[in-house]
């Protein structure tokens, strides 16, 4: 997901008259960089929060260091809050390991209960598990319908979950973030407008 950060035209252009009346032009491009960026760094933090808050991942699986920031220049008013990555396994979401009732259970939102993980297939119950791969990887699987391996046994599959970019992006819309963003450029503009104009 990217989140692109500018001001409004209209904004843009009340700004630049402002200052250009105050003699003040040579500044216009500094101020609205500076309102850019400031705001992207708020936007950053508050995107990581958030999507911590409303999902259950691991903070092992999405670190501060994955909502990547590139900040607006002079030569390009506009900075830009990235978030990437694969499709992440549900083990990387709060999980409870299978008993001998009960298969592998998952939370991914925060605010859904915990839920075991079935798949009903030909009359049939297939229960998640816990295992760990020759490669060590770790994760929750199942077994696939319909699908043998060479020794003829019912073939696994590792039980995927949303991506962090999904989830980053259903954070941002779902808390409505573009309408807080530019409050925020806006509140930020007229800061550094009147540091310009009272300095």
């Amino acid at each position: 997901m990217i989140v692109h950060i500018a001001p409004y035209e209209a904004s843009y252009q009340a700004i630049e008259e402002r200052l250009k009346e105050m003699g003040k032009s040579s500044e216009v491009k500094s101020v609205i960089q500076k309102a850019i960026n400031e705001t992207a760094k708020e936007t950053k933090e508050r995107l990581y929060k958030e999507t911590r808050s409303d999902y259950t991942i691991k903070a092992s699986n999405f670190k501060k260091s994955d909502v990547k920031k590139t900040s607006a220049a002079k030569s390009r008013l506009e900075a830009t809050i990235q978030v990437t990555g694969r499709m992440l396994g549900v083990k990387a979401y709060k999980t409870r390991k299978n008993g001998k009732r009960k298969g592998a259970q998952a939370k991914v939102l925060t605010s859904s209960a915990m839920k075991e993980l079935t798949l009903e297939s030909g009359g049939k119950t297939y229960k998640a598990f816990n295992a760990k791969m020759h490669s060590g990887h770790e994760g929750i699987f199942r077994r696939i319908p319909g699908r043998r391996n060479k020794k003829g046994k019912e073939k696994i599959g590792e039980i995927m979950s949303i991506a962090k970019a999904q989830a980053a992006g259903k954070t941002y819309e779902r808390n409505e973030m573009y309408a807080e963003l530019q409050k925020e450029v806006g509140y930020q503009l007229l800061k550094h407008m009147n540091a310009v104009i009272g300095g």
